[in-house]
């Protein structure tokens, strides 16, 4: 007759791996979404800014070009 306890006792540790595991994937997914939220934030704002000067640069608008870049240095910075 075969011994099955290691079969166990190993079935019993990788489950216990898990439920640790699963308690800690909360925080990692939150940490991740939080990071690419960041991101495609980031890369939205740059290109609405980068667009706005140029749209304010076309006009000739020099009011609304200097508000607008130390909008973008502050945001850079």
């Amino acid at each position: 007759m075969k011994d099955n306890t290691s079969f166990n006792h190993q079935n019993k540790n990788e489950l216990v791996k898990y439920k640790l595991q699963k308690k800690t994937d909360p925080f990692a997914f939150s940490l991740i979404a939080q990071m690419v939220l960041d991101e495609s934030l980031h890369g939205y704002y740059k290109t609405y800014y980068e667009k706005r000067i140029d749209e304010a640069l076309e006009k000739r608008d020099r009011e609304l070009f200097m508000k607008l870049t130390d909008e973008y240095k502050k945001f850079l910075g």
